[in-house]
């Protein structure tokens, strides 16, 4: 076996450091170590629970039309390009101690994001374990159906039943700081079809939802104060939670925004109330 040698500026064999200005990492204070976890980490948007495969090929794609150097030669496949899209994670695979240490700052700063548009979607987030589900504290969940879904004649494939996973979902709502859940009503659908949307959701997931939820967590929640939605919605929440009016619910419900004073007609996005600019 090749002898390893010690270069200047590094550790010798007996652990010394041959150099001032080099130190052990798990020399440094625990609050600063947090710190520079914190900012390998940091992510200005949610990261999402499930990434789909041809996003990846668009962005490579893209990539590829505007003449942008593929730098390692793997079709901008690389971690130099992963590094956009999620947080720099390699350091959790330093040792023992820095990966739980790390672990606890990863799931705590970060808003994980996934839609509970069938059960593929959430397992991919359950899929960490107990223990991290435990450690996250800023969840943002999305009720979809997609247009192909949304048929009466199978209405019982629209959502999961969340209680069937609620060995998941307990230690992943215990201790949330912050729940925001944006609700894509069907507005574009057979209207017809609108309350067994909404009786499927509130008996399906809203209602289990609203009791396991921790009184200590900042619950908003955008429902466009849609016909029969609104109405589950504070059935199954006793909790004090706060209706918001959020950029992904103004990008898909667009010009139907519902007043919350009068809910039988569409406002809007950009007046309030009084039909006046906002």
């Amino acid at each position: 076996m090749t002898e390893i040698t010690t270069s200047e500026g590094l550790p010798s064999k007996d652990g010394r450091i041959s150099d001032s200005s080099v130190f052990r990492f798990l020399d440094l204070p625990p609050e600063l170590r947090c710190e520079i976890y914190a900012l390998l980490f940091f992510k200005a948007r949610p990261i999402l629970g499930l990434t789909i495969w041809f996003g990846a090929r668009i962005r490579a794609q893209g990539l590829a039309n505007k003449g942008a150097p593929d730098c390692c030669g793997k079709n901008y496949t690389c971690t130099h390009y992963d590094a956009q899209l999620r947080p720099l994670t390699s350091v959790l695979q330093t040792c023992r101690q820095v990966s739980e240490e790390a672990l606890d700052v990863l799931y705590a700063q970060t808003v994980f994001q996934t839609t509970l548009e069938n059960r593929r979607r959430i397992l991919r987030l359950f899929a960490v374990g107990e223990a991290n589900l435990r450690r996250i504290r800023h969840l943002h969940l999305v009720v979809f159906t997609p247009v192909p879904d949304y048929t009466l004649e199978e209405p019982y494939e629209w959502f999961w039943p969340a209680a069937l996973d609620a060995a998941s979902w307990f230690p992943l709502l215990d201790g949330l700081q912050t729940l925001k859940l944006l609700i894509k009503a069907p507005i574009w659908a057979d209207h017809a079809g609108w309350p067994v949307w909404v009786e499927k959701l509130e008996t399906l997931v809203l209602k289990f939802l609203g009791e396991h939820v921790d009184e200590r967590t900042e619950l908003t929640i955008d429902d466009n104060y849609s016909v029969f939605l609104c109405d589950a919605v504070d059935r199954c929440f006793r909790k004090p939670f706060r209706r918001i009016r959020s950029e992904e619910g103004d990008e898909f419900y667009h010009k139907n925004r519902y007043d919350p004073d009068n809910i039988t007609g569409p406002v809007a996005s950009d007046q309030d109330k009084t039909g006046e600019l906002a």
